[in-house]
């Protein structure tokens, strides 16, 4: 991605448009997990800007930091090696630059954050208090969002042979085929 402007543009639009998506679908199970989820968002609404400005921004940070790390502790669980974290221009990565993943795993490790940290933002949702309710709502659409680049990874990963090994330097992937003799 890091070499492929138009891709990261292209991502980063269409990134938007997901986080849009994924927004309306949270919002609906949360109102059917919280009927007072509209109540939860009345009052984030309702709040103080600049504070709400800044917990968003907060939020953004635990976000990216949260599904980073999600991407490195399933590095670790299958490499057992410790994983390169880093940002790039519009975008923050945890990389096995030296190390090939079986397809199927690679695709455990690309949608890991998404999955696990949305069924986790969702279970802290039915106990929450309400004043944390928007909060978390922000915290999963903004994960999901920031997944735009690890679905368009999967999306052609899965779209390989099942006998591939994927590479992942953080701003880009590399698959490989054992060559047969």
């Amino acid at each position: 991605m890091k070499r492929d402007k138009r891709l990261n543009i292209i991502l980063q639009i269409l990134g938007l448009g997901w986080m849009a998506l994924a927004g309306w679908l949270l919002a609906n199970v949360l109102i059917w997990l919280r009927p007072d989820f509209y109540e939860a968002v009345r009052v984030g609404v309702s709040g103080n800007l600049l504070l709400g400005l800044l917990l968003i921004l907060v939020v953004m940070a635990i976000a990216i930091l949260c599904h980073e790390l999600v991407h490195g502790s399933l590095f670790w669980f299958f490499a057992r090696r410790r994983p390169e974290f880093g940002v790039g221009p519009g975008y923050a990565f945890a990389a096995m630059p030296d190390w090939f993943f079986p397809r199927g795993q690679y695709l455990v490790i690309g949608l890991g954050p998404l999955v696990g940290l949305t069924l986790l933002g969702l279970a802290f949702s039915i106990f929450a208090p309400i004043t944390w309710l928007g909060l978390i709502f922000a915290g999963m659409v903004i994960n999901a969002g920031g997944a735009i680049g690890d679905l368009y990874v999967c999306w052609r990963i899965a779209r390989e042979a099942d006998d591939i090994w994927v590479k992942d330097m953080g701003d880009g992937f590399q698959v490989y085929r054992r060559r047969v003799e």
